[in-house]
C-alpha cells in the first residue's frame, strides 16, 4: 500500500511566502501607527505651545504697558512674572496644568519658571521679545526698537518650552 503525500515542496514554500508577507504587512502598519501617534503627540506640543506664547506675549497678564497705559505686543513684563509665585499657578494660566513648562531669556532660566523636562518629545519655540521691568516710558520702547535698549527695556530671546508631564517628572 503506498502512502500519500500530505504537503507538497510547493505549498510548503508558499506557505512560507504567505507568513513572510504578513509578517511585512504588519511591521509596516505598526510603523505607520507609531508615526502617527508621534505626529498627534508632536501636533498637540506645537498647538499648546503657540497658545502658551500667545498668552504670554500678548496678555495684559504679562505684558509690557508704556507710559501712555496700552500694552504692548510681543513683550513681557519682569514685575508681572514675578508675581507669579509658583509654578503650577504659572501653568494653569498659560493653559498647561498637565505639561512640562520652562521659560528661558537669552539661554538662561526665568527664576521658578522652569521644570525639568524627560523624554524626547519637547517642543521649543524662540520668539524675539521686548522685556521691560514694570512701566516702560513710550521714548524708551521705541529706542530699544532702534538699537539702544536700557535697564528698563531691553530686546530679548524667549525660548518656551513644553513637554507632556509624565508621573515621573
Amino acid at each position: 500500500m503506498n502512502k500519500g503525500q500530505i504537503f507538497s515542496v510547493d505549498f510548503l514554500f508558499a506557505m512560507i511566502l504567505m507568513i513572510f508577507f504578513l509578517g511585512t504587512l504588519f511591521g509596516i502598519g505598526e510603523i505607520k501607527n507609531y508615526e502617527t501617534k508621534e505626529d498627534n503627540i508632536r501636533n498637540e506640543l506645537e498647538m499648546k505651545s503657540q497658545a502658551a506664547l500667545i498668552t504670554l506675549t500678548n496678555s495684559k497678564m504679562f505684558s509690557c504697558e508704556n507710559d501712555v497705559n496700552l500694552f504692548m505686543a510681543y513683550s513681557i513684563d519682569k514685575d508681572k512674572l514675578d508675581l507669579i509665585t509658583t509654578q503650577k499657578e504659572f501653568k494653569e494660566m498659560l493653559g498647561l496644568a498637565d505639561y512640562n513648562l520652562s521659560l528661558l531669556l537669552d539661554g538662561g532660566t526665568v527664576n521658578g519658571k522652569n521644570d525639568i523636562h524627560s523624554g524626547r518629545n519637547i517642543y521649543a519655540i524662540d520668539l524675539n521679545v521686548l522685556y521691560c521691568e514694570g512701566t516702560a516710558k513710550f521714548s524708551d520702547i521705541n529706542a530699544c526698537i532702534g538699537g539702544s535698549c536700557n535697564a528698563k527695556v531691553e530686546q530679548k530671546k524667549l525660548t518656551i518650552k513644553v513637554s507632556k508631564w509624565t508621573k515621573g517628572g
